[in-house]
C-alpha cells in the first residue's frame, strides 16, 4: 500500500467495517473467561451516575448529570473518520462512573492538539468549578490513539489509555513517545490488521519512559472499541479509577500481585508499576 494512500484506505475501511459492526455483525468474539475469573467484571457494569450528554463546536460531553465536585477529566480522539458518536456507549459508561468526558470533534485527532483544547473548552463550561483538572486523563483510538500519546507531551495530563494506537503517520510523531508525562495503559488487539501490534504498540512499549501496562486482547480486530468498548470497556474504567481517583482496588488490578495480569484471553506486559 503506498504511503499517500493510506489515509484514504484507513478511513474507507474504518467506515465499512464500523457500519458492520454497527449492525450487529459480529467481527471477533469476546476473550473473557466468565465473571468469576474476571476481576474486570465490576468495572465492566455501569457505575452510579445517570448520564448525560451535549455536542459543542469543537468538542462532545459526557458526563453525569449531577455533579459533585472534583470529577476527573478525560480527553478522548477519535480514529480515522469516526465521530464521537461511534464510541458513545463506552463514553457514557465511563461518565457512569463519575467521569466528564471530553471528545473532540474531529476525525483526524492524530497531532492531539484537537484533544487538549477539549481543556480549554471544558473550562469555559457552566460547571468548570465541579472539574478536577488536576487529574486530566487521555484516551483514543487508532488515530486517535497516537494522538493521545501526542498530547501526552503536555503535562497537564495524569494518565493516558490510547487503544490501539496507529503511530505511523497521520500526525503522530515518533519523538512523542520519548516525551511522555503520565503513566499509559497501552491497548491492542492480537488480530489487528491496520494498526497492529507489532508495528505500532511494541514500539512504544519499547520507548516509553513513564510506567506502562500493556494489554493485548487475543482475537480483538481494530474496532473492538467502536460502540461500548468492547472488552476494552472493563480494563479502562479501572485504570482511570486507579490513575485519577486513587482507588485501592483498581491498583490492585495493575500493581503489586497484579490482579489483571493472568485473566484469560489476555497477554499483559508491564513496567515501572
Amino acid at each position: 500500500m503506498k504511503a499517500t494512500n493510506l489515509d484514504t484506505a484507513l478511513k474507507t475501511r474504518w467506515l465499512t467495517t464500523t457500519a458492520a459492526v454497527l449492525a450487529g455483525v459480529l467481527l471477533a468474539p469476546a476473550a473473557l473467561a466468565g465473571d468469576d475469573d474476571n476481576p474486570l467484571a465490576p468495572y465492566e457494569e455501569d457505575g452510579p451516575y445517570a448520564t448525560t450528554s451535549s455536542t459543542g463546536f469543537s468538542c462532545t460531553v459526557y458526563r453525569p448529570i449531577s455533579l459533585d465536585s472534583d470529577h476527573p477529566v478525560i480527553l478522548w480522539g477519535n480514529g480515522t473518520g469516526a465521530s464521537p458518536s461511534v464510541y458513545g456507549s463506552g463514553l457514557e459508561h465511563w461518565a457512569s462512573w463519575g467521569f466528564v468526558v471530553a471528545a473532540a470533534n474531529t476525525s483526524n485527532a492524530g497531532s492531539g492538539e484537537d484533544m487538549l483544547d477539549c481543556i480549554d473548552y471544558l473550562e469555559g463550561r457552566s460547571y468548570a468549578d465541579d472539574l478536577d483538572f488536576s487529574n486530566i486523563g487521555a484516551s483514543g483510538h487508532s488515530q486517535g490513539g497516537g494522538g493521545t500519546i501526542m498530547a501526552a507531551r503536555d503535562d497537564r495530563i495524569t494518565a493516558t489509555a490510547p487503544m490501539q494506537p496507529y503511530i505511523l503517520g497521520l500526525g503522530h510523531e515518533t519523538s512523542s513517545q520519548y516525551q511522555q508525562q503520565a503513566p499509559m495503559l497501552l491497548l491492542s488487539g492480537s488480530s489487528d490488521t491496520l494498526a497492529g501490534p507489532t508495528l505500532n504498540q511494541a514500539p512504544v512499549y519499547r520507548r516509553v519512559d513513564v510506567p506502562v501496562f500493556w494489554a493485548t486482547l487475543n482475537g480483538a480486530s481494530h474496532f473492538e472499541p467502536t460502540g461500548d468498548f468492547g472488552d476494552f470497556k472493563g480494563i479502562t474504567t479501572a485504570w482511570w479509577l486507579y490513575q485519577l481517583e486513587g482507588n485501592s482496588d483498581a491498583a490492585s488490578l495493575f500493581t503489586g500481585a497484579c490482579s489483571a495480569c493472568d485473566i484469560s484471553g489476555w497477554d499483559m506486559e508491564r513496567k515501572d508499576l
